[in-house]
């Protein structure tokens, strides 16, 4: 099974220039926990509940998503395969990935929907066994 056939296509995004209570706000209302940043329809970070606490809840509450958000970003193309995704999920310790075709956002792929079908239930805890690990430093 491929990721297209298991992500979200449509897919809430923000902007770098965004103010972070906004997006804290715009996740809360969808009760989600990241937000892919696209600027130009182009991919530029992901901003998660995570990067908010623990980078702007301490700054000013006026932070944009550009001061705040991840900048490297992992993803996985539509064509790639639900075990690689999940592959690459364990590799990095990440529950969610954004969906990259040619450049652009084409989708939304989490730990959730390749947990459906249920075949893949080995792969799936593996990748959750991996992704809970502490890492060493």
């Amino acid at each position: 099974m491929n990721v297209k056939d298991v992500m979200s296509r449509e897919v809430v995004t923000c902007n770098p220039q965004d103010y972070v209570n906004e997006v804290a706000e715009q996740m809360r209302a969808l009760d989600i926990g990241c937000l892919p940043v696209v600027s130009n329809k182009k991919l530029v970070g992901m901003i998660t509940d995570r990067d908010i606490v623990t980078r702007a809840v301490a700054k000013d509450v006026k932070s944009k998503v550009e001061d705040v958000m991840t900048k490297s970003v992992i993803s996985v193309s539509p064509n790639d395969t639900t075990a690689d995704a999940s592959i690459v999920m364990a590799r990095n310790q990440v529950r969610r990935l954004p969906v990259m075709d040619n450049g652009l956002l084409v989708g939304f792929v989490s730990l959730a929907d390749l947990a459906f079908p249920f075949p893949h239930v080995q792969e799936i805890s593996s990748a959750m066994e991996s992704i809970s690990e502490p890492r060493s430093y």
